[in-house]
């Protein structure tokens, strides 16, 4: 059997540091290679189970016939997605021990700005001791308004000669009217631009908006992709990163993929001329009784695009544009009344025109075609708006890093291509003193030689050099001759 070392299991942990826990078994770890920082999440006990099997996490990934995280990662792959980086063991002594256990970590993206819920929180009355000494005696809203009131009235004729600047007026925080409350435009436009380039990936295999002219952008959706459907876009699984360089928002990520499902539906290699028969992916709704495919599309047929959704309408492509078109709607302002004024909320891929052709050709991938239709729009809002022109984007700030890296290579090899020059010329300007001579060296000590019929044994290493005739030998028995 070959042999193997019981420290390769081991290996990948030495890419990282370990610095804070966050919670039981979360911890922020550090890349020692660029010292990027990173979640890693202790998944031991949900793959081994009470049983604390010790084929755990590894034996699930890697197995004879297939190599399950490679193809996990390469799904979970997205500027746009909290990305899966790795995984490693750890021996992690026991309390009270000198034994230990082997943990396994996944490793993740660290989105450390929060989330879009942090931002949707309504405003709440803070607590106070009255509240729970004496509730029934709380005082009714008009109660409180009005000793507002008075309570101004009092302050303002306490001073009776300040005068108020009219440019920046001074109003109590509590109240402002709730219905003013929002979220900047440029926001909005970075969420929206951001999470349909996660569902372009997950629906249609497309990895990034590439130019293809002036001014123009589009897709490349992977052929014969599976689409994946998150099932669980809200505004608490929409995740930001805090800028790295100059960006007025950091990283947006869609994350949380307990309710993902990859479908068995592909989207077609894009290339036939063959009308293909109508197909989507179809699954369960998160959280509902698990349903045939028969049954999911004798269910569809019966829906078809129906908006509001109902409990037993299977779960779409286009409930994944609803949902995302709902949270927008709750950070605009003011909030859209009318669901039609929202594109997201009212498309149906299979609408026709007058002439019998359908309204999108590129039916199969209509998530990529809304990324490419938002991100033109998005690109004329901030050419025109003032606050669009003042938004500076996560891809122009790498541009710039790598514009700068450029540059730093660049520079370091001239500064290399300098040093070869001056080391050549050195080398040439110590050529010329040639021919080389034995007496251009005048620290050799030629008066050593002056027994010409003895036989000098080196003896550097100790304190002087000793000087033997050939009779005059010492003898030696581990010397050894042949006869």
């Amino acid at each position: 059997m070959e042999f193997s070392s019981p420290y390769d299991d081991y290996q990948r942990a030495l890419d990282y540091d370990f610095h804070t826990e966050l919670a039981p078994g979360v911890w922020t770890v550090c890349t020692k290679l660029d010292r990027t920082t990173l979640l890693a999440h202790d998944i031991t006990q949900v793959f081994a189970g009470n049983s604390g099997s010790a084929k755990g996490l590894s034996g699930l990934l890697y197995t004879d016939t297939i190599d399950l995280f490679e193809k996990v990662t390469a799904i979970l792959n997205h500027d746009n997605l909290i990305c899966l980086r790795d995984w490693f063991s750890i021996a992690k002594q026991k309390p009270g021990s000198r034994d230990y256990e082997k943990r396994t970590f996944l490793v993740w993206d660290n989105c450390d700005a929060g989330t879009l819920e942090n931002l949707l929180v309504e405003e709440y009355d803070k607590y106070t001791l009255d509240q729970e000494t004496n509730k029934s005696k709380s005082t009714s809203s008009a109660e409180k308004s009005e000793a507002a009131s008075n309570d101004k009235k009092s302050a303002s004729s306490s001073r009776p000669n300040e005068k108020s600047n009219p440019d920046t007026p001074m109003t109590d925080a509590h109240e402002t009217d709730a219905s003013k409350k929002f979220l900047p435009e440029s926001l909005c436009w970075h969420v929206l631009i951001s999470v349909l380039k996660a569902l372009a990936w997950l629906h249609d295999g497309s990895p990034e908006l590439v130019a293809v002219g002036p001014g123009k952008y589009g897709m490349n959706p992977t052929p014969d992709w599976n689409p994946a459907l998150h099932r669980n876009i809200t505004p608490a699984n929409i995740y930001f990163q805090q800028p790295r360089r100059n960006e007025t928002y950091g990283q947006c990520k869609l994350g949380n993929y307990s309710s993902v499902y990859l479908s068995s539906h592909h989207n077609g290699d894009g290339q036939s001329n063959v009308e293909r028969v109508r197909a989507k992916a179809l699954v369960p709704r998160p959280g509902g009784p698990h349903k045939h495919l028969d049954e999911l599309i004798q269910l569809d047929e019966k829906y078809g695009y129906t908006y509001k959704e109902q409990p037993d309408q299977p779960y779409t492509v286009i409930s994944e544009w609803r949902a995302l078109g709902e949270i927008l709607q709750a950070m605009m302002i003011p909030p859209l009344r009318n669901e039609n004024e929202l594109r997201l909320m009212t498309l149906n891929p299979d609408e026709k025109l007058k002439d019998g052709k359908y309204r999108f050709p590129n039916r199969d991938t209509l998530t990529s075609n809304l990324c490419i239709l938002a991100f033109g729009r998005y690109r004329l809002w901030r050419s025109l708006v003032p606050e669009g022109q003042e938004v500076i984007t996560v891809e122009a700030e790498r541009l710039g890093q790598a514009s700068e890296d450029a540059n730093a290579t660049a520079e370091a090899v001239a500064a290399t291509l300098e040093m070869y020059k001056v080391v050549e010329s050195i080398e040439e300007k110590e050529m010329e003193k040639g021919p080389w001579r034995l007496d251009d060296y005048e620290d050799i000590d030629l008066d050593a030689f002056e027994y010409p019929d003895a036989n000098y044994q080196d003896m550097a290493h100790f304190e002087e050099e000793m000087i033997y005739r050939y009779d005059e030998l010492p003898p030696d028995d581990n010397w050894k001759f042949d006869d």
